[in-house]
C-alpha cells in the first residue's frame, strides 16, 4: 500500500497542470504484483479522468474506455486479446448507450462493423470488409428485423444495390454502378420474383427504360429519354417478339406514330400528332411498302377529307370529303393526269348524284405519298439511343425482338 501512495504522489508532481489548479492529469494503478494494472488521463484538464487504460498480468492493453466529450459518460471502448485489437464499441450519438461494434482481424483491420440506428438495441446496419475496404452491407431500414437493402462495393465506391421495396422479405429492385455512379436498374415491379423492368442511365440520368409488360420474359416495351423527358417508346403490342408500335415525342408530347396494325412484320400506318392531338393518318393498305391513303382529321378527331391513290404511282387521285364524320363528297381523277374529272355526293354512305369536271385542280395541294422506309428511316437514328444492354437477361430478351423492315 505504502508503495501504490507513493506512486500516485511521483505521478501527480510528475503530471501536475499548473493551469489546472493543480489536479493531475495521469493516474497509474499497480496490481499486487509490482504491474500497472490500470492507467487514467485527464486530456482537457478538467478535474475528470476521461480516459482509462486497463493491462493485463504481462503488461498488455487488455481494454480501452474514453469520454470524448468530456461529459461524463463512456463514448467508445477498445477491447484487445493479448495485446491486439479485436473489438471497439461506441456511442456514436454520444448518449452513453453503445450502438456501434467494430470487429477486428489478427492484423488490426476492419472486418465487421453492426450498428443501431434507431436506438432500440438492435443492429439494423452491418457492413463486412476485406482489407480494410467495405465489400458487402446489409441494412433494416424499417427495423421489422428482415433486411431490406444490401450493398455491395468495390473499393470504397458501391457497386450493386440490392432493395426489398414492399417488405415481403424478397429483394425487387437491383441497381449497379460503375465507378459510384448509377448505370442501370433492375425492378420486379410485380414482386413476382422476376425482373421486369430495366433501367438504363448516362450521367446517372435515366436514358432508356425496357419493360415486360405481360410477364413472360421478353421485353414488350423500349422509352427512350433525353433530358428527363421521353423522346421514343417502342412497344410489341401484339406479344410476337418484334416491335409493332414505334412512337416519337417532342417536349414529352407525341408527334407521330408508326404501327403494323396487321401483324405482318411490316409497319403500314402513320400517325402524324399536333398538341397530342391525331390530325393525320397515312397507311399502307395493300403491303407493298408505299403508303397510298392519307386521312385528315379534324378537332374531335374525326375524318374530315381522305387521299387515295388507287393505282400505286403514289400519286393522289382520289379525295374524299366528310362533314360529322360521314362521307358527303368524293372527287376523283379517273386518267390520272394530277386533275379532277369525276365528282360524286353522298348521303348516309349513299350516292345521291355525279357529275363530270372538266379537269379541275384539287382544293388542297396533292403531296405525293412516300414509302413507309423512307418514314422510318427519319427514325431509325433514335434506336440507337442509349447504352446497350450489359445483362445476359437484357441480351436475351433483346435478341428475340427484331425491327420490322430493318
Amino acid at each position: 500500500m505504502t508503495q501504490v501512495i507513493s506512486c500516485l504522489l511521483f505521478l501527480a508532481g510528475l503530471f501536475y497542470n499548473g493551469l489546472a489548479e493543480g489536479q493531475p492529469v495521469a493516474r497509474l494503478f499497480y496490481d499486487m504484483n509490482g504491474n500497472v494494472s490500470r492507467l487514467e488521463r485527464d486530456a482537457n484538464g478538467d478535474g475528470r479522468m476521461d480516459r482509462w487504460i486497463y493491462y493485463d498480468g504481462q503488461g498488455r492493453i487488455e481494454r480501452i474506455e474514453q469520454d470524448e466529450n468530456f461529459d461524463g459518460k463512456l463514448d467508445v471502448t477498445f477491447f484487445y486479446d493479448t495485446g491486439n485489437l479485436k473489438r471497439q464499441e461506441s456511442s456514436s450519438k454520444r448518449n452513453g448507450r453503445t450502438d456501434l461494434w467494430i470487429h477486428f482481424n489478427a492484423k488490426g483491420e476492419i472486418e465487421k462493423k453492426y450498428q443501431d440506428t434507431n436506438g432500440d438495441g438492435k443492429v439494423d446496419v452491418s457492413v463486412a470488409y476485406e482489407n480494410n475496404q467495405p465489400i458487402r452491407g446489409e441494412e433494416d431500414g424499417d427495423f421489422d428485423g428482415r433486411v431490406d437493402r444490401i450493398v455491395y462495393f468495390h473499393g470504397e465506391k458501391i457497386g450493386r444495390l440490392e432493395e426489398d421495396t414492399n417488405a415481403d422479405g424478397k429483394m425487387d429492385s437491383f441497381s449497379y454502378f460503375e465507378n459510384g455512379r448509377l448505370v442501370r436498374k433492375d425492378v420486379d415491379r410485380k414482386h413476382s420474383g422476376k425482373v421486369d423492368l430495366w433501367g438504363y442511365y448516362q450521367d446517372e440520368r435515366l436514358i432508356r427504360q425496357e419493360e415486360d409488360l405481360n410477364g413472360d420474359g421478353k421485353i414488350d416495351r423500349i422509352v427512350y429519354l433525353q433530358e428527363g423527358e421521353i423522346i421514343r417508346r417502342d412497344e410489341d403490342t401484339q406479344g410476337r417478339g418484334r416491335i409493332d408500335l414505334v412512337e416519337i415525342f417532342s417536349r414529352g408530347k407525341p408527334v407521330r406514330r408508326f404501327s403494323d396494325t396487321k401483324g405482318q412484320g411490316k409497319f403500314d400506318t402513320l400517325w402524324v400528332f399536333q398538341d397530342s392531338r391525331p390530325i393525320r393518318q397515312e397507311r399502307d393498305t395493300d403491303g407493298d411498302g408505299v403508303f397510298d391513303v392519307r386521312i385528315f382529321l379534324d378537332e374531335d378527331g374525326q375524318q374530315a377529307r381522305q387521299e387515295v391513290d388507287t393505282n400505286r404511282d403514289r400519286k393522289v387521285d382520289a379525295w374524299a370529303f366528310y362533314k360529322d364524320g360521314k362521307l358527303a363528297r368524293q372527287d376523283e381523277d379517273s386518267n390520272y393526269n394530277g386533275t379532277i374529272d369525276m365528282r360524286y355526293f353522298f348521303d348516309e354512305g349513299q350516292v345521291t348524284g355525279q357529275e363530270r369536271v372538266n379537269e379541275e385542280m384539287p382544293g388542297t395541294p396533292a403531296v405525293p405519298f412516300a414509302a413507309v422506309e423512307d418514314e422510318l428511316r427519319s427514325i431509325r437514328g433514335a434506336a440507337r439511343i442509349g447504352a446497350q444492354p450489359k445483362t445476359n437477361i437484357a441480351q436475351r430478351v433483346k435478341t428475340e425482338m427484331s425491327y420490322s423492315q430493318e
